[in-house]
């Protein structure tokens, strides 16, 4: 039969494509939200920092200021785990988004506030444009996925545009792409052999710009996520509090020397779990 051949071809070049975007795009929804969960243990290390200097009888002032320093510069954060703690609580999956199609639509909301608050503070904008520690609910989860950086997430508004991050890391390729991804019969068991083989072949070709836009993104998370990692144990404070003076001026010059590196430490953490994969 006349073009059954490239039909084949062009079929099994889309399955290939899928298969490879959908692994892919699992590892990174998976690595995002380890990273999520690391970011999180993090600002607790943070606050657990705060409250020990503050302990301490003369603390140095600007140690003081440097980490209340800090904690402005991850508030947002902290507001977006307050949501995720909120929605959770309310066992809220997620608002009634329209993204021009309602399937679509449903399985984003599907994915929980955990992992809305894990990709929006790993690919979002570094400002909602909403008060969202405001809002709670629907309108709190509709906020933070907005967050994502692609608009409004009303019909029409474009906010959940084919290919951005958020639906790149998602799920299935089939929730970005338009049309079903009918493998091996659905749509393509409709069309003669050539047209089959076009629309096979579009498609594939398409997947095959998401992932080469996606792969670099997950190879600059997996870092992010490695050195989140890293510099989150430094961060113990289980020493100093178990073993240190409660007065500063006690302390001895490799104390205060490992003090100020802490300090340090948690300055740069900061900006990590402030820094975004674009």
């Amino acid at each position: 039969m006349f073009y059954n051949k490239t039909k084949k071809t062009a079929i099994c070049r889309l399955k290939t494509a899928e298969n490879v975007y959908n692994n892919l795009a699992k590892d990174a929804n998976d690595t995002a939200m380890e990273l999520y969960q690391t970011r999180k243990s993090a600002a607790l290390a943070i606050d657990r920092i705060e409250k020990y200097i503050n302990s301490l009888a003369n603390t140095p002032k600007e140690f003081i200021k440097e980490i209340s320093e800090v904690k402005v510069s991850i508030k947002e954060f902290n507001e977006a785990v307050r949501i995720e703690k909120q929605n959770n609580s309310d066992n809220i999956k997620g608002a009634t988004i329209a993204t021009g199609g309602t399937v679509a639509g449903g399985l984003i909301a599907s994915l929980g506030p955990t992992a809305a608050m894990a990709i929006a503070t790993t690919f979002g904008t570094a400002s909602t444009g909403t008060a969202i520690a405001s809002l709670s609910g629907a309108a709190a989860t509709n906020a933070a996925l907005a967050w994502l950086g692609g608009g409004t997430l009303v019909a029409g508004g474009g906010g959940m545009a084919a290919g951005n991050a958020f639906l790149a890391l998602a799920g299935p390729v089939g929730w970005s792409i338009a049309g079903a991804l009918a493998l091996g019969g659905g749509i393509f068991a409709a069309y003669k052999n050539k047209k089959a083989a076009e629309e096979a072949q579009k498609i594939a070709i398409e997947i095959e710009n998401h992932i080469s836009k996606l792969r670099p993104k997950f190879n600059k998370l997996k870092h992010l996520n490695t050195e989140t990692t890293k510099l989150k144990s430094a961060l113990d404070i289980s020493l100093m509090v178990n073993t240190y003076p409660k007065d500063y001026l006690m302390f001895s010059q490799e104390q205060k020397e490992t003090l100020a590196a802490l300090i340090n430490n948690a300055r740069s953490m900061g900006k990590l779990i402030n820094e975004r994969v674009s």
